[in-house]
């Protein structure tokens, strides 16, 4: 009896790509369990993989590849990926609801074998060409993987930050540490705001979708007028399933939330939002916004503040992602981690298909640059011929005719 048990784990142990979402689906109990044992990270959740999957990748037609390893039958390792053609090679790439996420495996302490298993099926056995891997931690050992790889072809440098509020035991003491930010200390820009009105914020009830909705909407919004002013402009904007997914991770009607949503509102007017990812002891920092004719009040910063004080309370870290802002080294005290971005190529065509995007990429920003220059000249000979008429015309005259390069005259009562 006792060998048929062992033949049984034996044949139980190993590893398995799963590409049928209901197999997927069926993981859900055993991956809970391995994420609470090694204190995961929002990201390496299951209910937020499956939202990726179900509201975000499988509508835009990726493939799922989910890689997961097991010893004696218990899972010990769990890595969701998706593939997707792209012109004529197939690209790998973690599941992501269409922003780039933080990546890392979700594995049980000391599976060295299990995570090497994930690799090499990860690079040789899930039919890709170009394997894109964003924003791994320098100190993680896919770091190490990655860097070895012999079909490497770009690595990117970027940081993030972590405020380690859990090693904090009273709030004012920690304030009292960070100095000041833009001049200015905590507290002192929300007492600063709640002169103009009636300032409101709060987190949405967890069972109230309609506001998730809303909301979501609101900040989408704000965020596409940003990205327009500051030419940042990016598909999850405009996104219906990244929409879609950041809703999903708010609702609480049938299982615990996977996000927090904060608002503020002045005299019931809509300011700021900010949604936190939840994670075992983390909390990330997804997205936020605010509408910008409030910006000389700084909402976000208020609104990021309240944030890190209700992680603080809650007695959870809080991973404010990828970027170098300076509220993130303020608010971690500078506790910034090295991350890597990588693009490896699988096979030669892989190799081939990433230098042909790189050189197309750097012909159409030639002539980005060509037409911007085109641009500039045409309003330079503009701005001359304008200062020509107004030299020989009737002085009073010439003050009040606009410039030839404006693109319309100004409105009645401007001086």
């Amino acid at each position: 009896m006792q060998r048929s048990e062992d033949d049984m784990r034996d044949r139980q142990s190993g590893l398995d790509i799963i590409t049928d979402p209901d197999a997927f689906l069926a993981l859900r109990d055993e991956w809970n369990a391995l994420w609470s044992q090694v204190d995961g990270r929002h990201h390496q959740a299951f209910d937020v993989c499956w939202q990726c999957w179900t509201q975000a990748a499988k509508p835009s037609g990726y493939r799922l590849r989910c890689i997961v390893y097991r010893e004696n039958g218990e899972l010990v390792l769990v890595w969701p990926l998706m593939s997707h053609r792209r012109f004529f090679c197939t690209v790998l790439e973690p599941l992501a609801p269409g922003t780039a996420e933080h990546t890392s495996i979700l594995t049980a302490t000391g599976s060295s074998a299990a995570l090497n298993a994930a690799w090499r099926a990860a690079t040789q056995h899930c039919h890709a060409d170009l394997f894109s891997i964003p924003y791994v931690a320098k100190n993680a050992a896919l770091h190490d993987l990655a860097s070895r790889h012999a079909g490497l072809v770009a690595a990117k440098q970027d940081v993030s930050a972590t405020a380690l509020l859990r090693k904090e035991p009273d709030w004012t003491a920690y304030c009292n540490t960070l100095g000041t930010l833009s001049k200015k200390k905590p507290g002192a820009r929300e007492r600063r705001f709640e002169k103009e009105g009636v300032l409101d914020i709060r987190i949405l009830e967890a069972d109230d979708t309609h506001a998730h909705a809303q909301w979501v909407d609101w900040m989408l919004a704000r965020k596409r007028e940003w990205a327009e002013r500051f030419e940042k402009s990016g598909p999850w904007l405009y996104s219906q399933g990244y929409r879609d997914f950041l809703v999903s991770l708010a609702d609480g009607t049938h299982a615990q939330p996977m996000a927090t949503v904060f608002v503020m509102t002045l005299d019931g007017v809509p300011v700021a939002a900010h949604i936190m990812g939840s994670g075992h002891t983390c909390v990330n920092g997804l997205i936020g916004a605010f509408d910008s004719k409030f910006s000389r009040f700084a909402p976000g910063s208020i609104l990021i503040e309240r944030s890190v004080k209700w992680a603080w309370e809650n007695r959870m870290d809080l991973d404010f992602g990828i970027g170098t802002e300076e509220f993130k080294g303020y608010w971690s005290r500078g506790n910034v981690l090295p991350n890597t971005s990588f693009q490896i190529a699988t096979t030669q065509w892989g190799k081939l298909a990433f230098h042909a995007k790189n050189l197309a990429k750097k012909l159409a920003d030639l002539r980005a640059a060509r037409a911007r220059a085109s641009t500039n000249k045409a309003a330079d000979q503009a701005d001359g011929l304008a200062a020509a008429t107004a030299r020989t015309a009737d002085p009073d005259i010439a003050e009040m005719r606009p410039s030839l390069a404006m693109a319309q005259a100004p409105e009645l009562g401007e001086a």
